[in-house]
């Protein structure tokens, strides 16, 4: 059986909701990547802003387990500015090498979750084996678990044993 984890960044708490729901329905253990320095308020709001304009990558505490040890990474992020939440930015590039096979969900309030999808795999070198697009109000309303079930399907049959070559992506957007 496939080790398979999660591993979040959530500014507002939506991502840590998505992840502890997925968690819940799967089984997969998760883990938090947290600011530097915490983003309250207006301040929060601006370097949020001048973050991914500049595509900074602002310092982050991350202290689970290395990605290396997980044949599959489950990325839950949200987007910020129709792009990859900067956290999230600055932990793929220095953790992303270790990453063998990963999937994603994307949580927005608008749009932009394609191309934060392709940010990541610009970062990592790799496609995502699946991809969720959630939208906050939804997870907010309590009405993405039939998604997030979907997903833990589409996930476990993106890694089922075989050999050959790679399953082929996924897609999982509601």
């Amino acid at each position: 059986m496939a080790r398979i984890g999660i591993f979040f960044y959530s500014r507002t708490g939506t991502g840590r909701t998505v992840a502890e729901r997925l968690a819940s329905v799967s089984g997969w253990p998760s883990y938090e990547i947290r600011d530097a320095a915490p983003r309250y308020g207006l301040s929060g709001d601006v370097r949020c802003i001048v973050d991914n304009l500049l595509k900074r990558s602002p310092a982050f505490h991350y202290d689970g387990p290395s990605l290396d040890d997980f044949d599959h990474v489950v990325l839950i992020a949200p987007v910020w500015l129709r792009a990859l939440a900067a956290p999230m930015r600055s932990f793929l590039k220095t953790q992303g090498r270790f990453i063998s096979a990963y999937s994603v969900i994307c949580v927005m309030s608008g749009d932009g979750g394609f191309r934060a999808v392709d940010d990541m795999a610009a970062i990592i070198g790799s496609k995502p084996r699946s991809i969720l697009l959630l939208k906050q109000y939804d997870v907010l309303a309590e009405e993405c678990d039939a998604s997030l079930c979907r997903f833990r399907e589409q996930t476990l049959a993106a890694d089922r044993p075989g050999g050959g070559d790679p399953l082929p992506l996924l897609p999982s957007i509601d």
